[in-house]
């Protein structure tokens, strides 16, 4: 039996992909905004794939063991903005964050003002939007062996295709 760090520490990523989003957060790094709302400042952070499926475990939770369907479209965008919130904002405000340390529990679920949860949740999500359209390849990136049929002669024999002519 062999135990190793799950990341080595040595450089297994050449200098280009150190230098790109993809690969830094794939490496263990997490990306963090500040975003500025009507009653302060929020830390926000980037949402990877185990933070969605967390949302996910956490609407389910606010369901009850209630089938998904029994919930209406607005019912269940309200606990995804809430399990959202609750998952990507790490700091806010001292007023927030005495919250957060009085209640361990605390939750977006018991904010007041509807308009101030939409706000930090638009907010959060351009950043998620912003960040994952970085996160997209560079056009000119990836792997390009789609034929552009130059190549392909103009009658095609011996096969399926035989008899079907290429036209320009």
């Amino acid at each position: 039996m062999e135990i190793t760090e799950e990341i080595k520490k040595e450089n297994i990523l050449s200098d280009d992909e150190q230098k790109d989003l993809f690969y830094t957060l794939l490496s263990g790094k997490t990306i963090k905004e500040t975003i500025e709302t009507s009653r302060g400042s929020f830390v926000v952070k980037y949402p990877k794939q185990k933070d969605l499926l967390l949302i996910d475990r956490i609407v389910a939770e606010m369901r009850g063991g209630i089938n998904a369907s029994l919930f209406n479209a607005e019912e269940t965008f309200n606990m995804r903005k809430v399990a959202f919130l609750n998952v990507v904002i790490e700091s806010g405000e001292a007023w927030y964050n005495n919250l957060k340390n009085k209640n361990k529990a605390f939750s977006w679920e018991e904010m007041p003002d509807e308009d101030f949860v939409n706000e930090v949740f638009f907010k959060a999500y351009m950043f998620r939007l912003k960040i994952q359209k970085e996160l997209k390849p560079n056009e000119g990136a990836g792997n390009k062996t789609i034929s552009d049929g130059e190549s392909v002669s103009s009658s095609m024999g011996n096969g399926i295709f035989e008899g079907i002519e290429k036209t320009s």
